[in-house]
């Protein structure tokens, strides 16, 4: 028992509390999420996930969105188009939240991504 404690004191204090959080309460993830989302990206996408025709690309249906998270976290680090990177201004947890808000919102259905998958991306 006591070795188990050992290994969890640890991990890094964010680490462990992002884990806790998405465990004990996906809703609340979400909506995490979503509040990132609403922040960060729904100046161009809208808060619909619908974009703003020929201007800025509509996530919802979106194939990139529903196809591997890992694309759209390079879409997150490098930028694209008229969208910028977010490299080195919101946290590797933050995208990963806000990619998984996106990735299963609006009718979308893709798996969640972490943090830590992120991290190793850049």
């Amino acid at each position: 028992m006591k070795r188990i404690n050992t290994v969890v004191l640890c991990k890094p204090l964010g680490t462990l509390f992002a884990m806790a959080f998405l465990a004990c309460s996906p809703a609340s993830a979400q909506e995490a999420g979503k509040r990132l989302f609403l922040n960060n990206c729904a100046e161009c996408h809208q808060r619909d996930g619908k974009g703003i025709a020929n201007i800025y690309p509509a996530l919802a249906g979106s194939e990139v969105v529903r196809g591997s998270g890992v694309d759209v976290a390079l879409v997150l680090l490098i930028g694209r188009g008229e969208m910028p990177s977010f490299a080195g201004a919101i946290s590797h947890e933050d995208m990963a939240s806000i990619i998984n808000y996106v990735r299963n919102a609006w009718g979308n259905s893709g798996e969640a991504i972490s943090a830590e998958t992120i991290a190793e991306l850049q």
